[in-house]
């Protein structure tokens, strides 16, 4: 890299000062990017989403940050672990109120674990997918208005 970090932005990116030649500078991994990266992926964002936090593509983002990309299915999974092993390290420390927190965020959680095994996922039924012809003709037989045929006689005399 040949450009010189002088300054951070807004957001608190590094600005790489213009170097000679053509072209963008190459995009370079950071512990700091790719912990955003993870924290998109653990609050359940979408690529183009993660890729948008901090700044980049999508093919820039599964170039530069595959093994997080890969992580993305266990993101949520895993930052929970990470959040209980520190609430169970504080109480064994003798922290009362992590202790407190501990309980009641393994309560929550073995509730919606619950939930989740008794509402199975609703299934999408797929209606068949009908043919020009077919959809027209259902569509015909919908018409109401000025050209519906008149109602039958209520009453024979």
């Amino acid at each position: 890299m040949s450009g010189e970090i002088s300054e951070v932005d807004l957001f608190g990116d590094p600005v790489i000062s213009r170097q000679e030649g053509r072209g963008r500078p190459e995009h370079i991994w950071t512990r700091e990017r790719s912990n955003k990266v993870l924290l998109a992926f653990a609050r359940g964002l979408s690529v183009k989403d993660a890729a948008t936090t901090i700044g980049i593509s999508v093919p820039t983002l599964r170039k530069v940050y595959f093994s997080e990309v890969e992580k993305r299915s266990e993101a949520r999974l895993r930052m929970e672990m990470v959040q209980l092993s520190r609430l169970n390290d504080q109480a064994g420390a003798g922290n009362v109120a992590a202790e407190k927190e501990l309980i009641k965020q393994l309560d929550r959680l073995r509730q919606r674990d619950q939930q989740q095994q008794l509402a199975p996922a609703p299934t999408k039924a797929a209606a068949p997918k009908l043919g020009k012809k077919e959809a027209a003709k259902a569509q015909a037989q919908d018409v109401r208005g000025l050209y519906e045929p008149p109602a039958p006689p209520t009453r024979l005399n």
